[in-house]
């Protein structure tokens, strides 16, 4: 089956709905998950275990809904230490079925050739950063976005540890003063239920909640909830 048409990124934000349970993902279907999201993002790192024993037959029932897939490092929250060679495996096996995929900053430069490949199909990536400790400078961050940018990433997306106020302000600041790439932006910890939709208001691209019953990052809405919400703001100009 062909890839469902999916434009990135559109004119409206889009609700990405996270999935890493097996369960979660059986009992999804393209119905279900068009009341919830608009593309639906597979940790293959969470979900390893089982793709080596099913493989794709995880998510075929789901091939017409618009799928994003990731391997995240432990080094970027994932639980388990996958190899570079293992989540590149995971990524590359998942091409056939993918709209979008989703490479860290920091594994970029060793995953050329998967961007190359990803480049040759016309399947846009995006390139993610996460810091579980706090908030990076404006400059650290405008560098990261000028680096994806540079490398050829359709969005740059960071997550970062809020420990105030003020770095939720400053969170939003980034995200309506970058303007060389589309940004997907938000927060966690106890400020990140806030920053999701602050992040979604000021123009991010990319609005994770999870799908199921148990979330893929710190301090996630339900994706079902966090579109409900979305719906009753309006951008920030």
């Amino acid at each position: 089956m062909p890839r469902p048409f999916f434009t990135f990124p559109g004119s409206l934000p889009i609700v990405v709905g996270s999935v890493g349970d097996s369960v979660a993902l059986s009992e999804a279907t393209p119905a279900s998950l068009a009341e919830q999201c608009d593309l639906l993002e597979i940790r293959l790192d969470l979900l390893h275990a089982e793709f080596l024993e099913k493989g794709n037959t995880l998510w075929r029932h789901l091939q017409a809904f618009p799928l994003l897939f990731t391997a995240r490092c432990h080094a970027e929250g994932s639980p388990y230490d996958l190899d570079l060679s293992t989540r590149i495996s995971l990524l590359r096996a998942a091409l056939p079925d993918a709209c979008m995929i989703d490479i860290e900053i920091i594994s970029a430069p060793s995953m050329k050739g998967l961007i190359s490949e990803i480049t040759i199909q016309e399947i846009p990536w995006i390139a993610s950063y996460h810091n579980f400790s706090g908030l990076p400078s404006m400059r650290e961050l405008m560098a990261h976005a000028s680096f994806a940018c540079k490398a050829g990433a359709a969005a740059f997306k960071t997550a970062a540890l809020l420990h105030t106020p003020d770095e939720l302000a400053a969170l939003a600041r980034f995200q309506m003063s970058a303007k060389m790439i589309p940004l997907s932006t938000m927060g966690m910890g106890e400020l990140a239920p806030v920053s999701r939709l602050l992040c979604a208001q000021a123009g991010s691209v990319l609005n994770y909640g999870f799908v199921g019953e148990n979330t893929t990052a710190p301090g996630q809405w339900s994706a079902k909830r966090l579109r409900e919400c979305m719906q009753s703001l309006k951008p920030i100009s």
